[in-house]
């Protein structure tokens, strides 16, 4: 019973902390292209 209120616990957070961290990456990508696209001459 305890391994499910971890199993809980932990899915509560990874969530929401991978939503956030997949957003970032979207909204960077953009930085990264540009950056990728002036180096070629």
């Amino acid at each position: 019973m305890k391994a499910w209120y971890l199993l809980i616990a932990w899915t509560w957070v990874t969530l929401p902390l991978s939503w956030g961290v997949i957003q970032s990456v979207k909204k960077s990508l953009p930085l990264f292209q540009r950056a990728e696209a002036a180096a070629k001459p």
